[in-house]
Parts: C-alpha cells; structure tokens; sequence
C-alpha cells in the first residue's frame, strides 16, 4: 500500500483543499503549480517547503480522497443492517453522490485516464482505492453468504464490484443515473439467487 502523507500543518492541508479543488474540476494536468500557489495564497517557497513536485501533491491528494470517500460511505450506509442492504446501499449512495457532483465522476478513475504509466505514484494510490472497494465489497458477500465458501462467492462479489465500478463510469458517461439503476438491479438479483 502507498505510503501515508506526512504530517500535516495549515498551509500544507490548505494546498491539498485547494489542489483537491482544482484538480477535481479541471483534471490533474490542466491545473498548474502557479495556479495552486496563486489560489491559495502563498509562496512558491511554501509550497515547495512541503511538495517536491506536482505529482507529490497529486499523491497527498487522493490519499484525502480516499480518505474522504471512504468516510462518506460508511456514513451512506450506517443505517443499513445487513450486507444485503450494504451492498445495495453503494448504488444508492454513488447515485446521490453522482448528482451531487454534477456527474463529475471518480476522481482516481478521472485520474487513471491522465496518468497512463504504470508505475506512477499516483496510479499506486488509484489501484489502493479501487482494491479497497474491491475487498469492501468481497467482505460483504461473504457475509451475506455466510454459509457458503468458494469460487462462487468471490465470482459473485468480483461481480459485484465491476458492476459499482461500471456504474459510476458509464453515469458519467452519459451523465445520467440509469447506469447505476440497471447495475443495482442486476446486484439485487445476484443477492436473491444461490451462490
């Protein structure tokens, strides 16, 4: 796994909002360094004081991210009392979440598009995200099939997250939350079936 960002202080996080901002709505390459630095408000001493480069500040970034997504999730799905309910939860909260960002999308798959080399930092933080889901999601499954172990369990959960992951892709696509419905449906009655 990626390593943690350092410590943090008050100009080092307000970089990383503002950056998180910028890179979000414009894409990682079409935001500069100097337009950081003029929007929030320092010096180019201070931000190089605590980023050695762009791509290190694209590392802190998703490392918040992740952070911050995970964190609404949990929140999306706290009230929900079985896995079932769980993992269908993720297709309600990605549709709110959607439309909240205006159909913006995934900020590490956004990022993954940018950043074709494999072996980016930040690609290691788009993969850490994704394998976190992915694992998320298998944890549910197995629990939803408690009584069951094998293949089947984790073809059925591998499914599952190709189909949250499809969603959020293609209902930016096409800007619309039909994507996100169909794979929910589709979930909803993998759930109902054996494993």
């Amino acid at each position: 796994m990626p390593e943690a960002a350092s410590a943090s202080s008050p100009a080092r996080d307000e970089i990383v909002s503002v950056a998180a901002d910028l890179f979000y709505q414009q894409g990682y390459h079409a935001t500069g360094i100097q337009q950081i630095i003029n929007e929030a408000g320092i010096a180019k001493g201070t931000f190089y004081s605590h980023f050695k480069s762009k791509e290190e500040l694209g590392v802190a970034w998703l490392q918040r991210r992740h952070t911050q997504w995970n964190g609404w999730v949990e929140k999306s799905l706290a009230s929900k009392s079985t896995p079932r309910a769980k993992l269908l939860g993720i297709f309600e909260f990605i549709e709110q979440w959607m439309s909240d960002t205006e159909f913006r999308g995934c900020a590490f798959l956004n990022t993954a598009s940018e950043i074709p080399s494999g072996d980016n930092p930040m690609r290691a933080e788009v993969e850490s995200h994704k394998s976190d889901l992915r694992e998320k999601v298998r944890g549910l499954v197995r629990e939803h099939w408690a009584s069951e172990s094998g293949a089947g369990v984790s073809r059925k959960a591998d499914i599952i997250f190709v189909l949250i992951d499809g969603a959020i892709v293609q209902a930016q696509t096409f800007r619309d939350p039909w994507p996100i419905r169909a794979a929910r449906k589709e979930t909803k009655e993998l759930l109902s079936s054996s494993p």
